[in-house]
């Protein structure tokens, strides 16, 4: 079975690792091998480099990686980069690298936790309080007004173009300023921010029931096309492998 679900500014994938490619992410993920072992690239530029092993990583955001999965069910939990969950999640990690962090204090009562998720034997509640409990996640940040009121227009209006010029002005900021202010409190560049925005709106808007074309063109990509490409850059999938493995009826997205 393969779930994506959410609360707040967080959204779980529970799954097969599907054999992710080398790529970046626009916000932080924590990746936990539910049955098995993960390998995590010390070069992912590299086809011939080395692969440290283990069950859980943190990988900050918009850096390049790529995992190995021995295991059969993998959960990814995206961690949007303006909530306090990044920092918190740092500090539940053993062994901390300029890459990755690596080993959950904790971490096979967390993968108990996943792995009731994945199985449906946990509520989505219950086990959103346990995880919230053992990571110490979901305290909200509270981000410079002018960067929010950006993101709030970004996210309300995907399809729209955003340009930097546009988003500069409505924050009474120049262009230079604030792509510097949007980057220290995002940790990610408005480019690739905007990007992230887009792929989520046109995965929820197929969710709710439109062909991956139309989702992809009200979340303002030119075609299915280009937002496939873009996933797949961003995610090191294509939106099929997933899409196609998670009815709609029954994704447990809020």
């Amino acid at each position: 079975m393969t779930k994506l679900m959410g609360w707040g500014t967080l959204v779980i994938y529970l799954g097969p690792a599907l054999g992710l490619t080398p790529h970046r992410n626009a916000t932080a993920v924590l990746a936990v091998a539910l049955d098995g072992r993960l390998e995590v690239a010390d070069d992912p530029a590299s086809s011939n480099g080395t692969y440290r092993s283990t069950r859980s990583v943190l990988i900050p955001p918009n850096t390049l990686h790529h995992l190995r999965a021995s295991g059969n069910t993998m959960a990814f939990l995206y961690v949007d980069p303006f909530s306090r969950d990044l920092a918190a999640l740092m500090q539940k990690m053993r062994h901390v690298t300029p890459r990755a962090a690596f080993d959950l204090v904790d971490e096979s009562a967390i993968a108990g936790v996943l792995t009731g998720l994945a199985e449906g034997r946990t509520p989505l509640r219950e086990g959103r309080d346990a995880l919230e409990k053992w990571l110490g996640i979901g305290m909200q940040a509270k981000p410079d007004a002018r960067i929010s009121s950006a993101l709030q227009q970004m996210r309300e209006q995907p399809g729209e173009l955003h340009s930097l010029d546009q988003l500069a002005a409505g924050a009474g900021l120049s262009a230079s300023r604030f792509l510097h202010l949007f980057k220290a409190q995002t940790g990610i560049p408005l480019r690739r921010y905007r990007l992230w925005n887009r792929m989520v709106a046109a995965v929820r808007a197929w969710h709710g029931g439109m062909s991956l074309t139309d989702a992809a063109h009200s979340a303002g990509f030119a075609s299915s096309a280009h937002f496939s490409a873009a996933f797949r850059e961003m995610f090191g999938m294509m939106p099929s492998d997933l899409l196609d493995r998670l009815e709609p009826a029954s994704n447990t997205v809020h």
